[in-house]
């Protein structure tokens, strides 16, 4: 068990936290008589480590990354509905159809829980500079006010990269009176210089390689400076205030580079691409080899908690994305291009791990190639991936029989690995235990592909994702030029042909989903969203009846499953299966790019500006 669940279990967690609720003026000049002095929790640095905790569990808030709104509002997730397509799950159709205002509860509750976040590191940062500033040079308050000011900027920058342009609200201090908390945006480079000063404060004072192990383990899903570096990173890549030209900022590839080089190949860190195909987004690959940022959830404490309480130490995305057999709700569902682009990655015939063994009609052992990829087996379950278990089933369709037009399931916050059903948690559905990985390596290759790319080294570029593809055992892009290990497509690349592999295949089939809106922040600073949606309501599919033979033997038909394109005027039994349709007549770059100030915001701060 790692540090942070560890010290779940070992403190007054829950008082902690009611200590450190926001609340409005008045209630922060009251006493709580439930919770402990505010004084005591910076008589010493254990005490102090405590408020740290707390700030920690801000993280656990659904509405920091909103994946399934996120992924709605992308061209990879589709609203699913109980009916099947092409009826839609409601709470899906502002995001999916981008009618969305800034009186959508998401967006208003997102708010909300970053300016929490930052609250409470907040607190932290004052006692340390406060009643704890005589022990300044302990490598412990080094440690502490490290963390909180990673977590503050992290806070930040989720508002910086989501809301109104970046022209959000920098909060510095607990807020005391009422002008305290009626302050109005700052400027989009205000912000930015903010969010950087924290996150260089971060990555001076944090530790990258631990010692050891069983050190690693114990800090487990808390700050690091490998973290710190990521964010740097990406940081850099959305932006950079030394190429300004009006509020736009461009990237600044050169010190993007610099740390996702430092990540990938410095060795000071213990980051490695994880070549266990089988463990990604299984409860054994919590914290793998290439896990950067990471949030620990947990199934097991805290079991009075309410499956709607943001404070609980569990989530509700299983729930969320689990097929409806498996006790999921299956709001979010991949969209049609990206299951299919899944489908048919070609593999690498020279890895050995794409073939499994099966049996001929005369009862001999052959080896026989596998259906789809390692890649899509690890991301998405698919009727025709009968080479993977599912729910403790041998093979997927055993375990789903899909239908309704439900062609995939995303399997990355699911319990697939350990359960039958998400009805078996210890809770039930809604209180996964599972945790979310928000950051990995793989992200830091691409990344710095495009870096390279963006600075004419396409080769480079290619070394870069061809890496990632072979830890999958895919076929390589690009020549050969005589490296008889591994199958290439022998295609020659341009700079161009790798941007477009980069853009649409490359990173959204190894991101899919994840982290914090990255699919969005992508296509919006690609520039792509407009031409992406208009692209996708005309690129059709249908669905075809799969057969197979279970691991009984017996001949078992799945109908509406296996996904092909539709081809104009063809006679099918399938409806036609279009996305992006209503986004490509709605889209407005101005409304929909960044997320709009929330109502909530608006009606009780009138200092806020615009």
């Amino acid at each position: 068990m790692n540090l942070f669940k560890r010290t779940y279990r070992n403190i007054g967690w829950f008082l902690i936290v009611s200590f450190l609720s926001v609340g409005c003026a008045d209630q922060l000049n009251e006493t709580n008589p439930n919770a402990k002095p505010v004084e005591d929790y910076f008589k010493n640095l254990t005490e102090s480590d405590k408020v740290l905790t707390a700030a920690y569990s801000s993280l656990l808030n659904h509405y920091n990354l909103n994946i399934v709104q996120e992924a709605w509002r992308t061209d990879e997730g589709y609203p699913s509905h109980s009916q099947g397509r092409p009826q839609f799950y409601k709470q899906g159709e502002p995001w999916y159809f981008k009618t969305f205002t800034n009186s959508q509860v998401e967006i208003n509750k997102k708010w909300d829980a970053l300016y929490k976040g930052v609250f409470r590191a907040n607190q932290l940062i004052e006692g340390l500079n406060g009643p704890l500033a005589d022990q300044n040079e302990d490598p412990n308050w080094i440690s502490q006010m490290a963390q909180a000011r990673m977590l503050r900027g992290i806070f930040h920058f989720y508002l910086y990269q989501s809301f109104n342009n970046g022209r959000v609200i920098i909060r510095d201090k607990v807020p005391v009176t009422l002008e305290d908390f009626n302050i109005p945006v700052s400027s989009k480079a205000e912000v930015r210089a903010f969010i950087l000063e924290d996150f260089e404060y971060a990555y001076e004072n944090l530790p990258g390689r631990l010692a050891n192990e069983a050190e690693q383990e114990l800090a487990a899903g808390r700050m690091n400076k490998g973290i710190a570096a990521m964010f740097l990173g990406n940081l850099y890549l959305l932006e950079s205030p030394a190429h300004i030209d009006g509020d736009e900022f461009n990237p600044d590839y050169d010190m993007a580079k610099k740390y996702y080089e430092e990540l990938i190949f410095s060795g000071e860190y213990p980051y490695q691409l994880e070549q266990d195909a089988s463990i990604f987004f299984t409860r054994a690959g919590q914290f793998n080899k290439e896990s950067i940022f990471e949030i620990v959830y947990d199934d097991n404490l805290k079991p009075e908690m309410d499956r709607w309480d943001e404070q609980s130490p569990s989530n509700r995305w299983a729930r969320f994305t689990a097929p409806g057999s498996q006790g999921g709700q299956r709001i979010l569902t991949p969209n049609a291009w990206l299951a299919y682009a899944y489908k048919t990655e070609v593999k690498d015939t020279k890895d050995v791990r794409n073939f499994v063994f099966d049996v001929d009609e005369e009862g001999n052992d052959i080896l026989v190639e596998r259906q789809v990829s390692l890649r899509s087996s690890a991301m998405i379950s698919l009727v025709n991936d009968i080479n993977t278990p599912y729910y403790r089933s041998l093979m997927t369709p055993e375990a789903v029989t899909f239908g309704k037009y439900e062609f995939a399931y995303f399997k990355k916050y699911t319990n697939h690995d350990i359960i039958t059903s998400e009805n078996n948690l210890p809770k039930g559905a809604y209180y996964s235990g599972k945790n979310v990985c928000v950051n990995r390596l793989s992200e830091a290759y691409l990344n710095l592909a495009e870096c390279y790319l963006a600075t004419g080294n396409t080769a480079r570029a290619i070394e870069l994702i061809n890496t990632i593809r072979t830890r999958w055992g895919l076929q390589l892009i690009g020549l050969s030029n005589g490296d008889t290990a591994h199958d290439y497509d022998e295609k020659t690349y341009t700079s161009e042909d790798v941007w477009n592999h980069l853009m649409y295949i490359e990173k959204p089939l190894e991101l899919s989903a994840e982290g914090h809106s990255i699919r969005w922040i992508d296509m919006r600073r690609w520039g792509i969203i407009a031409s992406r949606f208009d692209f996708l309501k005309d690129d059709a599919y249908k669905t075809e009846r799969f057969t197979f033979e279970d691991s009984e033997g017996n001949t078992v038909k799945r109908n509406r499953a296996e996904l092909f394109p539709y081809v104009n005027g063809e006679v099918t039994t399938s409806i036609r299966i279009v996305d992006c349709l209503d986004a490509s007549m709605n889209y407005i770059p101005q409304l929909h790019d960044y997320l709009p100030l929330p109502l909530e915001e608006i009606i009780s701060n009138p200092n806020l500006g615009q």
